[in-house]
């Protein structure tokens, strides 16, 4: 049965003399692994939809739930990522992500427009690569089901924009002011966080998603918001991306 579909290679992998098997991203059914027969030649006509960041139109054979590539139309290649290997390893800890949540659905199509976004953004130099790490990390998180409240101290009632200083809770994503905060209440995972990283917590959970890298930090800000969102979302998918080492070697 001829199945199309519009997606995004978030992995390859090289399959006999000249075959790939792809993991594509795509919005309303998630990841598919799709076999994509002879792509590794150079006279190949499926060659740049075959290849990791590209996104394309696809059409596929679908048998016994097994995919093979037939016909593609190329749409963006995020070729450029290649030429600087921070934004590089940058997409290949995007991909990782997004192919580890995604589900398809109304979330999947979220997570798959984040996704461009995000690439486009690290290809284009468009925001420092430390905020597009960290905004997607943390809105990927929402868009899962893990939104957090932002709205103010769940104990005293003080909206954040009046919080010169907060923890935040990892486990269950609460914000509170650092004289409410108490260790006797048992919340497992605290870290400190100051109000500029507060209002990019904000900023990240609220604005459209063609603006959510719009947003600048002091270097040491920046740092201690990347070091939370990367654990809070983290603390969701159980495990460590593979990606994730080559990406702090190179940012």
């Amino acid at each position: 049965m001829r199945h199309k579909v519009r997606g995004i290679v978030v992995s390859e992998m090289a399959k006999g003399e000249s075959d790939k098997l792809l993991r594509v991203l795509t919005g309303e059914e998630g990841v598919l692994t799709v076999r994509a027969p002879g792509v590794r030649k150079l006279s190949a006509t499926n060659l740049r939809s075959a290849q990791l960041f590209a996104y394309s139109d696809l059409l596929l054979y679908e048998k016994n739930g097994f995919f093979t590539l037939q016909e593609s139309i190329l749409q963006e290649d995020f070729y450029d990522l290649r030429a600087d290997v921070t934004a590089f390893a940058l997409g290949c800890y995007l991909c990782e992500l997004a192919s580890a949540v995604s589900v398809g659905g109304e979330e999947g199509v979220e997570i798959l427009r984040l996704l461009l976004n995000a690439l486009y953004a690290a290809e284009k130099k468009l925001a420092d690569p430390q905020v597009i790490k960290t905004a997607f990390e943390f809105r990927t998180a929402a868009l899962i089901g893990y939104e957090p409240d932002l709205t103010g101290c769940p104990i005293c009632g003080k909206p954040v924009e009046e919080m010169r200083d907060g923890m935040f809770e990892l486990t269950d994503g609460y914000l509170f002011c650092r004289s409410c905060e108490n260790p006797a209440e048992g919340f497992s995972r605290r870290v400190p966080v100051s109000l500029p990283c507060c209002k990019a917590l904000r900023h990240i959970l609220t604005v459209p998603v063609n603006k959510i890298f719009l947003f600048r930090l002091e270097e040491h800000a920046l740092r201690e918001l990347s070091a939370l969102t990367e654990e809070y979302l983290l603390l969701r998918l159980e495990r460590k991306p593979k990606t994730l080492d080559f990406l702090k070697q190179n940012l």
